[in-house]
């Protein structure tokens, strides 16, 4: 069985193909270009890792039998993060170490710097990277031959130690630096693969 339009009808369709071919593209090209999504929490996991795993890592580094076995007082001063996380952190930290935080009658007084923490981003691409299209306005997607997407943690740690009775400077740490990474490659457009530290704990 054959369907014969009406001729009226026929000739309104032709007249509209060119009409409907721009919006079926837009639609074609948007499905290509967007997928739904959760949105992620903030700061991301990643971020969240590489914070803790770069401040791990400069709490490490910090000689801390110097005041093993000592009764201290404590004051941690961040420039930058989640304050009262980091205080509690570097406190268990030390405590977990040997040195023995409390406020009665302290031998010395430490304040701990943490002077830097944070994340720092960049990426190389040797390729296309996306664009709005011109006249659809419709995003094309980045065509990568080759993608690096560089993520870094940072921290800085430093400890200056004071008499607990008299008020005066004792000593010092060198400033303990620690990093962690997560680079992400992409070759060829579909070739992608995560080189990490994240998962390596410091003690």
């Amino acid at each position: 069985m054959v369907a014969i339009w009406p001729k009226p009808l026929a000739q309104a369709f032709l007249r509209a193909r060119p009409a409907l071919a721009v919006p079926a593209l837009c639609m074609f090209l948007g499905g290509c270009a967007f997928s739904s999504q959760l949105t992620p929490p903030q700061p991301s996991g990643i971020t969240q890792q590489l914070v803790i795993r770069s401040l791990e890592r400069a709490l490490a580094g910090l000689d801390l039998s110097r005041f093993a076995g000592k009764r201290v007082a404590l004051d941690v001063h961040i420039q930058a993060g989640n304050e009262a996380f980091v205080k509690a952190f570097v406190q268990t930290w030390l405590e977990a170490h040997g040195v023995r935080v409390t406020g009665d009658s302290p031998a010395l007084k430490l304040r701990a710097f943490v002077s830097v923490l944070g994340t720092d981003k960049n990426e190389r691409l040797i390729g296309v990277p996306s664009f709005q299209a011109p006249v659809i306005g419709v995003p094309f997607p980045e065509i990568a031959l080759f993608k690096l997407v560089r993520n870094q943690g940072l921290a800085e740690v430093s400890i200056f130690a004071f008499d607990g009775a008299t008020g005066e400077f004792v000593e010092s740490t060198p400033t303990a630096v620690g990093l962690a990474k997560q680079n992400d490659y992409t070759f060829l457009l579909v070739i992608s693969f995560t080189l990490t530290d994240v998962d390596e704990r410091a003690r």
